[in-house]
């Protein structure tokens, strides 16, 4: 741990958690701006998709790359640099006038953001002695989910009065401010590019994976499943086979596969990986609910949906502050177990349920996904010199598991809406409210099925835990 007073750890982790927070907003405030770019910029809605989907896979082709890097060369002075990439690309997205200039702008920003992810974390646990761990990592992660959910909310307030350009530049002078804070609070780190050394081979092999894994998800969304969809995730799956060859035999691997025998750090991605593919569930399905089969206006449901957020910036504090002193396994635990209820919930929900019952089950979501404590899990569970490629994972994580919930929740929505209607249903089937009951019911069924699935893993590890702490004792 690096010694410093109280208050400029804090001012660091303010630092970090701003670029965080606007780092991962910038996944999702785009989203409702992309009918006023593609307007603008005089192309097809299929091609402006390529604004969301280029930012997204150049993150985590880039994640471990500098994950791996910053172990060598120092976290410090890469989060900073990736601070400043950040700040260029959103300038660069801001006075964009085609869409080339705006994809190459946005390959820059989505640069700077994997700089800023992939260390993070381990700057985080590198400055807080290890009992402040959960409640600084807390605040963080806080900030992280507040960047996915709050978006489209931020981007449409922005809309309402300026053009979509300023979605990009309010990054600017943001993303400064916490440059500058960097600067005067940040311990002084010397790039050590002596002891820099990739693994060249396998992170090809692992582009390739990344690569392929995208385009097939977002091939298969828009064009349905085909040979010609699936080709590119043949691809990735033939690369998966080739990059554990390499790592296995690699003197020092892209990813050393000795840090996954640690079930902590193996089951945090997991679980991770889980939650955010289950907070999709509750962002894809509830603004149709509540607009169309429950009547209520865009802005109203609106304001339910911050239900989660809100619960979330509360909780994830807290619930850090009690993996500090129950353990983050524990807390994760009864975090998840406490989900269980809402997710049964909105799988019993019926066409004219209150909406205090709706509201009050988002919020408990929130609550139970805010005190979930995988990151500590992850961080705590590896070595020191693991700690950048442990961050870059979890941001891998958790944006593996974003995408993979958009298209899993989007599937089994319509498809099961289909299987009740007889035919292909593609939209909100206006007329029949019980077709779509039908399909939230048996997605919710699914979010269950697969919270269980994190619940017994979380379960399994602390009662791994238990059994270890006896042995040692004995």
């Amino acid at each position: 741990m690096i010694t410093m007073s109280a208050s400029r750890r804090w001012l660091i982790l303010i630092a970090t958690s701003i670029v965080s927070f606007m780092a991962t907003l910038d996944a999702s405030i785009v989203n409702i701006a992309l009918p006023y770019i593609a307007r603008e910029l005089k192309v097809p809605m299929s091609t402006i998709e390529l604004v969301t989907s280029v930012y997204m896979i150049a993150i985590c082709v880039l994640l471990i790359f500098w994950g791996k890097l910053s172990d060598s060369v120092g976290r410090i002075w890469l989060f900073q640099l990736g601070t400043i990439l950040f700040a260029l690309g959103s300038l660069f997205c801001g006075l964009s006038m085609t869409l080339p200039w705006l994809l190459t702008a946005r390959l820059i920003q989505a640069t700077g953001a994997a700089m800023t992810m992939a260390t993070n974390f381990g700057i985080i646990t590198a400055i807080f002695p290890m009992n402040q761990h959960g409640r600084a990592l807390g605040v963080n992660s806080a900030l992280l989910q507040l960047g996915n959910i709050a978006g489209p909310g931020i981007g449409g307030g922005v809309l309402a009065v300026l053009s979509w350009h300023w979605i990009f530049l309010i990054n600017v002078p943001v993303a400064l401010v916490a440059f500058l804070i960097g600067v005067l609070v940040f311990p002084r780190q010397r790039p050590s590019l002596a002891g820099a050394h990739m693994d060249w081979p396998g992170y090809g092999s692992y582009s390739v994976i990344i690569l392929g894994f995208f385009i097939t998800v977002f091939w298969a969304q828009t064009a349905g499943l085909s040979w010609v969809t699936l080709l590119p995730g043949m691809l990735a799956f033939v690369a998966l086979v080739a990059f554990v060859q390499i790592e296995r035999y690699a003197s020092d691997p892209l990813i050393p596969f000795a840090i996954f025998k640690n079930p902590g750090f193996t089951i945090g991605i997991l679980t991770a990986m889980i939650v955010y593919m289950l907070g999709y569930f509750n962002s894809v399905i509830m603004p149709f609910y509540l607009e169309e089969t429950l009547g209520l206006s865009a802005l109203t449901a609106g304001f339910c949906m911050m239900a989660i957020p809100a619960a979330n910036v509360i909780s994830a504090p807290i619930g850090g502050n009690l993996g500090d002193h129950f353990g983050a396994e524990r807390v994760s635990f009864f975090a998840l177990f406490l989900w269980c209820m809402p997710m049964g919930l909105f799988a019993a929900a019926t066409p004219n349920w209150p909406l205090g019952w709706i509201v009050f089950g988002l919020a408990w979501s929130g609550l139970a996904n805010g005190a979930f404590q995988n990151n500590p899990m992850m961080m705590d569970n590896v070595a020191p010199k693991f700690q950048g490629l442990a961050g870059s994972m979890a941001a891998l994580g958790r944006n593996l598991g974003m995408t993979i919930g958009v298209a899993l929740v989007t599937s089994l929505l319509y498809l099961n809406m289909s299987t009740q209607a007889g035919r292909y249903i593609h939209d909100y089937p206006h007329g029949h409210p019980q077709w779509f009951i039908y399909g939230m019911h048996r997605s919710y069924d699914f979010a269950l099925l697969l919270l269980l699935l994190a619940v017994l893993l979380l379960g399994w590890l602390n009662l791994h835990r238990l059994h270890e702490r006896k042995q040692s004792l004995s």
